[in-house]
């Protein structure tokens, strides 16, 4: 019986083995591909049969880096490829301003979300289904919202005016799209950072108090270090979502303020159609910024996925 019972749980551990295996070939197969066609030619993008293999196949190549990135660079004719010299593509202009407005947005929903999930936690703010409410504004689409926001956002400045004499501009600004992003993305980090709060003992609280600590430094000192695991990983899942936003970007900004993901969506020619090196190439930079972030945090990840599974 136990032998039996051995080989039927190596078993399943093989094949568990096995589909896992073949999950992470079938999700990291699109962003190596990505990366492929990042260091390829315009004619090795849509060749057949399928050049695969660098140096073997088709010959790498940083031109589509040196074409979105404007550092020089020249082709055989001693001169930059016509669509990419004709076509302003601003790739710094989009790498500052995606940061700038996803750190700023990402940073403020966190602290915000964590002390409403604190509110909420300790003093039951809303009832108990407060919560689930927050939650479903998320459920409504952003389609849904881009076009009322776009009216909003272009009558808000005669509003200011009107009101308190002095025009402040909320479409196509930084600020527009940084409080659309909060407001976004609050009701993700109230509810993960609720999770990790309610895992906190509160008797420490208690003896922090008794100590002489307001309830500011309570929060402070003792429940946000020990939920640092936590805030970490929601960071990160709040900075993904702000990263790769693309409608509410799409409609609310532009000239002024360009994302990556809309300046991705960008690149066309009217010689070659749609220019799928360049845009690898862009696509490859927008994923570096999170799986680096992702490393330098890896290990409060691990605690932060782990954090509450085992009480006290």
């Amino acid at each position: 019986m136990v032998p039996a019972m051995t080989r039927r749980r190596a078993a399943f551990g093989v094949f568990r083995h096995v589909v896992l295996s073949a999950w992470t070939l079938i999700v990291l197969f699109p962003v190596a591909w990505m990366v492929l066609t990042s260091f390829k030619d315009a004619g090795d993008w849509v060749s057949w049969p399928t050049r695969w293999f660098p140096f073997l196949d088709f010959e790498p190549t940083l031109l589509n880096y040196r074409q979105i990135f404007y550092i020089g660079g020249t082709t055989a004719s001693g001169e930059l490829r016509r669509e990419a010299s004709e076509q302003a593509y601003a790739i710094w202009k989009g790498v500052v301003d995606s940061g700038v407005i996803v750190t700023i947005a990402s940073l403020a929903s966190l602290v915000l979300g964590a002390a409403l999930a604190y509110a909420i936690s300790r003093f039951r703010t809303g009832g108990r289904n407060y919560p689930y409410t927050i939650l479903t504004v998320r459920m409504l689409p952003p389609i849904v919202i881009a076009i009322p926001m776009l009216i909003y956002y272009t009558s808000l400045p005669e509003f200011f005016r009107a009101v308190f004499n002095v025009r402040v501009a909320f479409f196509d600004t930084y600020h527009g799209l940084i409080l659309l992003y909060i407001v976004t993305t609050l009701p993700y980090v109230i509810w993960m950072m609720l999770a990790f709060i309610d895992a906190v003992p509160r008797e420490l609280e208690h003896a922090a108090r008794l100590m002489g600590a307001t309830r500011l430094t309570t929060l402070r000192v003792v429940v946000f270090p020990l939920v640092a695991s936590g805030m970490a990983v929601t960071l990160l899942f709040v900075f993904i979502l702000n990263w790769s936003e693309f409608l509410l970007a799409l409609t609310l900004t532009q000239p002024n303020v360009l994302t990556l993901p809309v300046l991705l969506n960008k690149f066309q020619s009217a010689v070659e159609g749609r220019l799928y090196g360049p845009q690898a190439a862009i696509g490859t930079v927008v994923t570096l910024p999170v799986v680096v972030f992702g490393l330098l945090i890896q290990k409060h990840l691990v605690k932060g996925f782990s954090f509450g599974m085992i009480r006290r």
